[in-house]
């Protein structure tokens, strides 16, 4: 759908100011990319002006509309755009754009500057995570409508760029948002055919309009990026879609006015002095660093007064007579408060004393769900091979908007910033797959754990012992990549006891993201295991009888190993302690006196673990005491595996007691 042209000169100094004052930042800190601020301000100024629903004095508003950034390096323009409208922003911030500790870093982070949703800059991130604000926002207006209270009910606006779209993650995100007909997400395309390294007409050509009218989307089209009316009305238009997501293809000169315009030269680089006076000068805006009219910032925020305020009153007024329990439900979602009211569940050990990690985890997962509204998630494709299934919790779609599985369909990178996305709105949300292809997920784990979101991301089939798939679906390096990751705590339970305490860890933390790992092999439930002492990240799992002569740490399943090879080495004379380290992470955070009674200076340590030892040099004196998985395996059953790699058993007790001679 094409529109037409049509401008109002009022506008257009809202626009240019705010132009303006972007390229003043970039100038201030000599970096940042004004191509962007050039082109994409009309689309700002509709956004913010004329249609988001927002309240500037409470940018936590549940109620409020969403706005990406998913072209994050925009984000002087959307600075620009916050302080105008009057977010809790100076212009002294402005003027600290890009320096250190100020709240107005070089991409939008969440918790540094009033009123950004989402940390973005990695390109197709933003894309992918509103995708998961619109699945929150219809499960929370649902959930809500059941009840008879209609107090969720907002929309999604992203702002992307040629190089989101290049981004396989876009695609992920918009084929998934199609099929669950998500019409509360409008994607406006910044479509300047420019990227850093010169016209798209080198790397993209494809067809936006059939690809996006092929994946169920509704696709507008505005000629001329400076057409606010255009912007205006197809904006309208995208509101009133009843059964497909939305986005609108703006046509736009990146660094519009600049003598560079139109070219990659204005992408990533600052403007020189003369050329920011020329284009002030087009634009009729006084030639001063960061002047901007007290009118044209009086008129602006009157735009967004006159058509949020009375929205806002009467949504307060109509929280003020909700009952207690869905106050304190809607502060837990304003506050991003992750922890989950009950933690009680039903689990009852086999009698067989002996359960699948990845079995145990399901049920747990299950039980605790039943009293926790907004626990939600699913799995690549493989919710009957990871069992993180809810069950009886139907499944989300789109003719189920309360259905508590999301089968993301193969799309491992788009289910992790998807996930993001919906605990940026509240939810608690889990993700399953394989731990061989959390590499899949990688970057949007780092942005999980970057805006320290309570998301959980399961992986099973954990190690070498998933046998006769081969190297490909063996992991080796993940776990340490996953460890090296700040504020992401890795859990690796050994068994059942191990999975309960990790869980309560995970839904009683009301921030940071977890990873939790999981064997896909039946193990022992023991005796000796702890619920309680998961949270200290290691604890003796075997004491030694009285001469303490070794200890090895272990993981997971191999915890089994380690015990069995402590108790033939006993009988060798050994007097050997056993530690479970299911979090390393965790162990650190326990006070020194506790790790040195754990793991006394002078005594010889081992560690057990079928991954990269890259993440246990610390423990030990050299790497002739690690038993770990350095090279790929192959394809062959769990036995012949561990005796070609050596961790059957007579191999571990041979060179565990070889270096204890």
């Amino acid at each position: 759908m094409l529109f037409k042209p049509k401008e109002n000169l009022n506008e257009k100094k809202i626009i240019d100011h705010m132009r303006c004052l972007g390229i003043d930042m970039i100038s201030e800190a000599g970096s940042g990319h004004p191509g962007i601020v050039l082109d994409a301000a009309p689309i700002l100024y509709s956004l913010y002006g004329k249609h988001m629903k927002i309240n500037p004095d409470d940018d936590k508003w549940i109620n409020r509309d969403r706005f990406v950034l998913s072209a994050g390096h925009g984000s002087a323009l959307l600075y620009s755009a916050l302080y105008m409208a009057g977010y809790h922003l100076e212009l002294e911030d402005l003027k600290q754009f890009r320096k250190l500790s100020s709240i107005t870093p070089g991409h939008p982070e969440y918790g540094v500057t009033p009123g950004v949703d989402m940390s973005t800059g990695p390109l197709g991130q933003g894309f992918a995570s509103a995708v998961g604000m619109a699945i929150a926002e219809e499960y929370l207006r649902n959930y809500y409508h059941q009840k008879n209270l209609d107090i969720i009910d907002y929309r999604t606006y992203v702002l992307c760029g040629d190089g989101d779209l290049m981004e396989g993650i876009s695609y992920e995100a918009a084929s998934l948002a199609g099929t669950l007909k998500l019409n509360r997400l409008i994607v406006l395309y910044d479509c300047n055919h420019v990227c850093l390294d010169g016209s798209t007409d080198q790397v993209f050509t494809e067809n936006i309009f059939q690809r996006f009218t092929a994946l169920n989307w509704n696709v507008f089209l505005v000629n001329d990026g400076e057409d606010i009316a255009s912007i205006d009305q197809a904006i309208e238009q995208a509101k009133s879609s009843v059964d497909k997501p939305n986005i609108i293809v703006v046509q736009t000169t990146i660094g519009k006015y600049s003598k560079n315009q139109g070219t990659n030269k204005v992408h990533g680089t600052p403007l020189d002095k003369e050329d920011i006076s020329s284009i002030k000068d087009k634009l009729g805006v006084r030639d001063i660093p960061f002047t901007v009219s007290n009118d044209v910032i009086v008129n602006f925020q009157e735009m967004i007064h006159t058509r949020c305020d009375e929205v806002y009153q009467k949504d307060q007024k109509m929280r003020e007579k909700l009952d207690d329990e869905v106050k304190k439900e809607l502060e837990k979602l304003e506050k991003l408060d992750f922890s989950l009211d009950h933690l009680d569940f039903d689990y009852e050990i086999p009698e067989s004393q002996a359960e699948a990690p990845r079995v145990t985890s399901g049920k747990i997962l299950s039980s605790l769900a039943k009293n926790n509204p907004f626990l939600l998630g699913g799995s690549a494709d493989l919710s009957s091979s990871t069992k993180a299934y809810l069950e009886g919790l139907g499944d989300f779609s789109s003719s189920n908007r309360l259905g508590r599985n999301i089968f993301f369909g193969v799309r491992e990178h788009a289910m992790g910033a998807i996930l993001n996305g919906m605990a940026l709105s509240g939810l608690h949300p889990f993700a399953s797959t394989f731990l061989t292809f959390s590499d899949y997920l990688k970057p949007a784990i780092r942005m999980s754990a970057l805006m320290n979101l309570g998301v959980t991301y399961i992986f099973t089939h954990d190690s070498l012992s998933i046998g006769e798939d081969g190297p490909t679906h063996q992991p080796v390096e993940q776990l340490v990549s996953l460890r090296a990751i700040p504020n992401l705590t890795v859990l690796r339970p050994s068994d059942a006891n191990e999975i309960i305490g990790s869980y309560k860890y995970i839904m009683s933390n009301q921030t940071g993201p977890t990873a939790l790992i999981l064997s896909r092999n039946t193990v022992p439930i023991k005796e000796s295991t702890s619920i309680h002492d998961v949270a200290r990240g290691g604890y003796i799992v075997r004491k030694e009888r009285k001469n303490l002569s070794a200890i090895i740490i272990a993981s997971g399943e191999e915890v089994d190993i380690a015990l069995e090879a402590a108790s033939r080495l006993e009988e060798k004379g050994y007097d050997i302690r056993v530690i479970s380290m299911p979090s390393i992470e965790l162990w650190h955070k326990q006070d020194e006196k506790y790790r040195e009674e754990l793991l006394p200076l002078g005594v010889k340590t081992f560690v057990i673990e079928a991954s990269s030892s890259y993440s246990w040099y610390e423990f030990v004196y050299n790497d002739k005491y690690l038993i770990n998985m350095n090279t790929f395996g192959a394809s062959a059953s769990k036995k012949d595996l561990y005796q070609t790699f050596g961790f059957d058993i007579d191999s571990v007790v041979t060179k565990i007691e070889n270096l204890l001679k």
